[in-house]
């Protein structure tokens, strides 16, 4: 007898399917561990033929759907799944199923065919299950796996359903990739790219290809010369928050980090934010006494792109503008805690390890049981220390 436990917000059509399935968990789960590589799983009953959906293992998907719906950074740093993919299916269409605020960002990148808003469905299920029969896609990834969605799909009859095998709905895939993602054996973004192994795609590179818009580049140039800056002078970026995804650099230290850049480089400094960071960028630019240049809760995602791509360098904690300057290959200096959930070598600025300060390697005990803001670990990076990383960055000597 097999007993399933199923989380609180699971919808009761979900709940029933899923209970229903539960006799063939047991037959499931042991053998997909046991064999890891095995693509399919022979499911008895219902969903023998329900699950499998005639999945096509010798042609090509002509039309592929990549789900992802949280946040800025995880969503960047899944692009690259869109780039790989084109690159072996170059006639193939993907679409990219994601939030609002984001899918100007998915836009910029030249691998993606369309984008589609899961907030124009407006949490109604039996309209996104429609819309996906109605588009006939060949293969759905889940990058960010959530019960609803792989519902959806599988409702849908997409005959190739790609996610991970380690959730309780993962039986509504049928393609399933085993990798332990808080292990921390991968960047996130290797393990988006590892999912294309069930599509026979096992050696993509990280690449992310991002393309400003020409006319939103002239209009966040305007802007910029508005508040009289010029183009032709370096431009370094503060961002001080992380919106709660990771333990932060104190203010005060990026206040005093800021004093020491206006006063000994020729540069010029930003500071960006989101709506709720914008008295702290304020607060920063006063402490360093300069002419306060703040764009903390002024910039949609595409225009936050296009500043970005006029710095030099951005500093930042563990946040999705971060993983922006990243693609837009920028350069980068990033303050991390050392605490299992948030470690660079899963969630850091990727192949730029070198550029991310940490007070100690071992893990920081009193960070555990925090939701957010700052620690100790993250006091004792000193204002200095990333002084002379920006340095480096710039490679202006000492004077």
């Amino acid at each position: 007898m097999c007993c399933v436990t199923l989380p609180a917000k699971t919808s009761s059509t979900i709940r029933i399917f899923l209970i229903l399935s539960a006799g063939i968990s047991s037959a499931i789960v042991p053998a997909a561990r046991s064999s890891p590589r095995r693509s399919s799983v022979s499911c008895p009953g219902f969903l023998n033929s329900s699950i499998e959906n005639s999945v096509k293992t010798d042609s090509t998907p002509e039309k592929i759907v990549l789900l992802r719906t949280d946040r800025l950074g995880d969503t960047i740093l899944s692009l690259p799944v869109a780039t790989a993919l084109k690159a072996a299916f170059p006639h193939s269409r993907i679409t990219f199923l994601a939030r609002d605020y984001t899918a100007p960002l998915i836009a910029a990148s030249p691998a993606v065919d369309e984008v589609v808003s899961l907030d124009a469905f407006g949490g109604d299920n039996p309209a996104l299950v429609r819309w996906l029969k109605e588009q006939h896609f060949d293969a759905a990834v889940h990058l960010f796996p959530r019960p609803e969605l792989a519902w959806a799909t599988w409702r849908a009859g997409i005959p190739l359903r790609i996610g991970t095998g380690y959730r309780y709905y993962s039986l509504l895939f049928n393609r399933r990739q085993y990798d332990h993602r808080k292990q921390g054996r991968y960047h996130e973004a290797e393990l988006n790219l590892r999912l294309l192994q069930q599509l026979g795609i096992t050696d993509a590179q990280v690449r992310f290809d991002l393309a400003v818009n020409h006319g939103m580049q002239e209009k966040i140039d305007n802007l910029l010369k508005d508040h009289g800056l010029d183009l032709r002078v370096p431009m370094i970026i503060i961002h001080p928050g992380s919106g709660g995804s990771s333990r932060d650099w104190p203010a005060e230290h990026f206040a005093a980090l800021a004093r020491e850049i206006t006063a000994n480089l020729s540069v010029q400094l930003i500071v960006t934010g989101t709506e709720k960071e914008k008295s702290v960028a304020r607060d920063i630019c006063a402490a360093a006494g300069m002419k306060p240049i703040s764009l903390a809760g002024r910039l949609t995602v595409d225009e936050l792109m296009a500043v970005i791509n006029r710095a030099a360098l951005f500093i930042a904690n563990s946040t999705g503008p971060l993983h922006l300057a990243v693609a837009l290959n920028k350069q980068v200096l990033a303050f991390y805690p050392p605490i299992q959930a948030c470690r660079p070598e899963r969630w850091g600025p990727y192949g730029r390890r070198q550029d991310v300060l940490m007070s100690q390697e071992e893990e920081c005990t009193l960070c555990r049981g925090q939701s957010g803001g700052t620690c100790a670990c993250m006091q004792r990076i000193t204002p200095e220390q990333a002084f002379a990383r920006v340095r480096r960055a710039l490679s202006q000597p000492e004077n």
